[in-house]
């Protein structure tokens, strides 16, 4: 039997005939015993649960209701069976960074084998047996073409995040939305064009419930010499900050969306939405040991990435200034700053300069617990790495910065975020009003909580994604109660306000688009009072919500497709925290699908991922 092919990079033309897998090579796939780690071609408490709910979670787990969980443990004893740190954190300077595109060919295997980047191991789900996932790297322009594997007992999605998919939502890999997931033994090709224009810092990850919260992702770099800050700095590094679990997400999201919640009381009326609290942080996949050796009198872009389920950190170099020059893709004004807040799925890259006295400084990725509704006192906040020039790396004895960490989770101030290439939106053609809370259920008795957007809890329809709802039924406005979605067959101009009934902060991200962050504050949204700001206000694709307030963004609906718009910490998203925009129906009808995605949907093996909600819970919008 042949081995699984060396992830590589090659020319379009020799992958014209990929499609799904399926009966003989799909029981290849699962006989498959070695994978070759694929190489860039370019070179507030620790949860105790008592006997009973634990063995309820384990039951319901080994029925397979966790989606891309499998049970069956890895044998630890065995090299090819453990998960491998990956490595590739300072880019390769030798990629050639040119307007001409190319094709970047990836082939990936998820699975689940063990791994213990905290030392304590467990279970993982991973891409070819890294932790982070492999790194893709491209210019703007090249087409990109992945060969998604899935060894998982359960389905599985890859999402590209920040990545616009203009004409090609159909690869936008969300789960219920865009794609069914890739049925256990099969594999799914993800083929589309990097945008143009785009540019700088994203990444990829498991879009499926919690999924990537096991180890599903990994980063993205976009270059192109038409970006704004190429040239001023000398070499690239990858910073992936991400908090870490000792239990698999299925399992604690279970218990999560039970009446009893995750700290085993009804917390209905009392702690709404509370959430697990991460065991440990890491820094590029370890809780310690994270290192990067640099060249003296260098000046190093350090492309910062928050790939967390959900904690916002505060990242920071000891005797390092950090000049701040991107925010999701966009060139900024250079700020200059002791530390930069990311929260979760957020992008920076910051430039600092190794022109210091030779030795290591302390890396610094402060997790900030001050925003979980519940604590885990077990849990070390100050996550370490060693950075090191000009001598032989030793632990460092560097002090952090004086000024105070603020004691809330909020983004950069906005007048600190001025893109590089000003850009005024256009004038709004639509206001949408949207609320965000955390409610119980009446048809629960008032035992179980869910998140609404307005009087949605989302759900994902795992055998009938809403993109092919339109695709094959064409223009539509009635969706399953579940559904909260926002039509318009034209170009428009939307002023979206999200008003955040919860007391804690919320990270939002935008699917397909690029949008301005108008204005944001405390309390409700007043128009014509709330101040707005349209002389070049701050772009993105991830913004944060403060808690009990309000954020306005504006964007152009005019990539055509099914695009959410959801909370990115991974408990709230599958509580509900998630809404879509339908845009330009009348086109998607047009898109070129591959047979395999309408296909695949056929193949599901059953059931919700999680079930969230009785039959009988239906809420309009």
């Amino acid at each position: 039997m042949a081995p699984l092919p060396t992830s590589r990079e090659g020319s379009s033309n020799e992958h014209t005939d990929i499609e799904t897998k399926a009966g003989s090579q799909a029981a290849t796939l699962n006989a498959t015993k070695h994978l070759v780690v694929p190489q860039n071609s370019q070179n507030h408490r620790k949860l105790y649960i008592i006997g009973g709910v634990v063995a309820t979670v384990v039951v319901a787990l080994a029925l397979g209701l966790g989606l891309g969980l499998g049970l069956k443990k890895a044998n630890s004893s065995s090299s090819s069976n453990y998960v491998t740190t990956n490595s590739s954190f300072l880019l390769d300077p030798s990629f050639e960074v040119t307007t001409t595109p190319t094709t970047r060919y990836y082939e990936w295997v998820v699975e689940e084998i063990n791994g213990s980047p905290d030392g304590v191991e467990r279970p993982m789900l991973v891409v070819n047996r890294q932790f982070p996932g492999p790194l893709v790297e491209v210019n703007s322009g090249d087409d990109l073409v992945v060969n998604v594997f899935n060894k998982l007992s359960n389905g599985t999605t890859i999402h590209w995040h920040g990545q616009l998919q203009n004409g090609t939502n159909f690869m936008d890999g969300t789960n219920g939305i865009t794609q069914c997931p890739i049925p256990p033994g099969m594999n799914f090709t993800y083929r589309f064009t990097i945008n143009p224009n785009q540019y700088g810092t994203y990444w990829w990850h498991a879009h499926a419930a919690t999924q990537y919260t096991d180890g599903i992702y990994g980063p993205i770099v976009i270059h192109s010499p038409n970006e704004p800050i190429y040239g001023s700095y000398d070499r690239d590094a990858l910073v992936i900050l991400s908090d870490w679990y000792h239990d698999m997400s299925a399992g604690l999201l279970t218990q999560y969306l039970s009446s009893a919640g995750i700290d085993g009381s009804n917390y209905g009326g009392f702690n709404p939405g509370a959430e697990p609290p991460p065991d440990s942080g890491l820094i590029n996949g370890k809780m310690t040991g994270s290192s990067f050796d640099l060249e003296p009198n260098y000046r190093y872009r350090l492309r910062l990435i928050n790939m967390g389920t959900l904690t916002q950190f505060m990242f920071s170099v000891d005797e390092h200034v950090l000049s701040v020059v991107e925010a999701d893709g966009i060139s900024l004004q250079p700020v200059n700053v002791h530390r930069v807040p990311i929260h979760v799925a957020q992008r920076y890259s910051v430039i600092i300069t190794t022109n210091q006295t030779a030795g290591s400084f302390n890396v610094r990725a402060e997790m900030q617990d001050v925003c979980y509704k519940l604590a885990n006192p077990n849990l070390n906040t100050m996550v370490l790495g060693t950075l090191t020039y000009g001598a032989t790396p030793t632990t460092p004895d560097t002090v952090d910065w004086s000024d105070a960490i603020p004691q809330e989770c909020t983004d950069m101030n906005s007048t600190m975020v001025v893109p590089a290439i000003p850009m005024n939106p256009p004038n709004s053609t639509q206001s949408v009003l949207v609320s965000m809370s955390f409610q119980q259920t009446v048809q629960s008795g008032g035992t179980q909580v869910l998140a609404f957007m307005n009087n949605t809890s989302w759900e994902s329809q795992n055998t009938n994604p809403t993109m092919l709802q339109f695709y094959q039924g064409g223009m539509q406005t009635n969706f399953d109660s579940s559904q909260l979605v926002v039509v318009n067959d034209e170009i428009t101009v939307i002023d979206l306000t999200l008003i955040n009934y919860d007391d804690s902060s919320h990270p939002f991200h935008l699917h397909g688009h690029v949008f301005w962050i108008l204005g944001e504050g405390d309390g409700i949204y007043q128009p014509g009072i709330s101040p707005l700001t349209l002389n070049n206000p701050p772009r993105r694709d991830t913004l944060t919500i403060p808690g009990y307030g309000w954020i306005t963004i504006r964007f152009v609906a005019d990539n055509p497709g099914l695009w959410a718009f959801h909370c990115h910490i991974g408990w709230h998203m599958s509580a509900g925290l998630l809404m879509q925009f339908a845009s330009l129906p009348s086109q998607m009808q047009q898109f070129d699908i591959p047979s395999y995605i309408q296909q695949q949907c056929t193949m599901q093996s059953g059931g919700l991922l999680i079930g969230k909600r009785n039959k009988w819970l239906g809420l309009g919008m």
